[in-house]
């Protein structure tokens, strides 16, 4: 009689313990990448390549992977003369051989952006008043202008840059220089680059001086002026293979502006040299100072830090 209650209670602890074990579950499909043939139960078939982590695993969101992000890139309008870097007050040859410098260069950018293979443009920068004086700003300070334009744009590959060679025609309209900071472009306190007959901007400035007679002296001066709303125009460079914004880096786009180019189609040794773009000849010279200036930025190319 003590033998069998013992029994029983070994046989009533048994099923208890088995009851509350719960079956293994897994793949029973052999043709599942996760087959699992000490399964009791089947579940959580996988066809293909095995995931590296379990599927029931929670996903959680990507911090570094949002191409929402945006990074630095600044992009740099280097001047050159005759193959080599520009500076004022150094001496250069023209179209013609002749001998020329330039002691003053300043022009507007607008609405500079960069393009990908679709219709997407990403803004860079409203505007920039781009100018080659290397002097110092107020005798120590740093310049407040150079050739630089900086901005943030969103990760990705990009194709094309887009720049407004000029003052935005609405900006231009509006002129309210005294609206905007010192220190902005649009504040003409210390760019000199508005009219004093005209309420607009100056699109260009250009001075220097040319030997027009070829006996090494400069006996002659020019000057380029240009501006009015109907001289915006707008250059589209292309850059190859494309230019890749990357996490974590700020991107340099080197672009090059060819002088001499600038002054293509017009002897600057006349009349053609010296516009203030009042008149309409002195528009025309103006207009192909403002288009030439559109046509030889060109691209060279992109370092990262």
């Amino acid at each position: 009689m003590k033998a069998y209650k013992i029994g029983l209670v070994v046989l009533i602890s048994f099923l208890v313990l088995g009851s509350c074990q719960k079956p293994k579950e897994g793949c029973l499909d052999p043709t599942a990448s996760n087959y699992d043939p000490s399964a009791q139960y089947n579940s959580l078939c996988v066809y293909g390549d095995k995931p590296s982590t379990p599927i029931d695993t929670p996903i959680v969101p990507c911090d570094t992977c949002n191409t929402e992000q945006l990074q630095k890139i600044e992009i740099s309008i280097v001047p050159m003369a005759n193959g080599k870097r520009f500076y004022f007050g150094t001496n250069y040859k023209d179209d013609q051989q002749r001998d020329f410098q330039i002691t003053f260069f300043k022009y507007f950018v607008s609405n500079i952006k960069l393009g990908d293979e679709s219709v997407t443009k990403t803004d860079v920068a409203d505007i920039e008043l781009i100018d080659y004086d290397t002097s110092t700003f107020l005798g120590g300070t740093r310049p407040i202008y150079d050739y630089t334009i900086e901005g943030e744009v969103k990760l990705g590959m990009y194709n094309r840059i887009f720049i407004g060679c000029g003052v935005d025609p609405i900006w231009n309209e509006e002129y309210s220089p005294n609206d905007y900071p010192s220190d902005h472009p649009l504040n003409a306190t210390y760019t000199n680059m508005d009219w004093t007959w005209e309420t607009k901007y100056k699109f260009t400035s250009i001075e220097g001086n040319i030997d027009s007679d070829g006996d090494s002296q400069y006996d002659r001066p020019f000057f380029m002026h240009t501006g009015f709303s109907e001289l915006y125009r707008q250059a589209i460079v292309q850059t190859g293979s494309g230019i890749e914004v990357k996490e974590g880096l700020t991107t340099y786009i080197q672009l090059e502006l060819d002088i001499v180019k600038v002054f293509e189609d017009l002897d600057i040794t006349t009349k053609e040299g010296q516009t203030h773009t009042s008149g309409a000849e002195q528009l025309e010279y103006s207009r192909t100072i403002q288009t030439n200036l559109a046509k030889s930025i060109k691209f060279v190319g992109v370092t990262y830090e």
